[in-house]
């Protein structure tokens, strides 16, 4: 989650799944697709059934919220 952050994911290995929160939603990408989050969205990425994915991860230029993950 990112209060004026979009993030923009490039799947290079996968397949692998973008999720969010509000809106709910699941993007599968396999190598070579893309997708965006915009801001105000929460949003998890991992492997397709827990495998392994890479990705590249481009994020815009602001401000990021200081948020503890645990």
């Amino acid at each position: 989650y990112h209060s004026t952050i979009t993030d923009s994911f490039v799947c290079l290995e996968g397949p692998m799944e973008v999720e969010t929160r509000a809106p709910r939603a699941v993007h599968r990408l396999t190598p070579g697709q893309r997708c965006e989050v915009a801001p105000k969205t929460a949003h998890t990425v991992h492997g397709v059934d827990g495998g392994p994915c890479r990705f590249l991860l481009m994020q815009g230029v602001g401000v990021y919220d200081n948020v503890a993950v645990g």
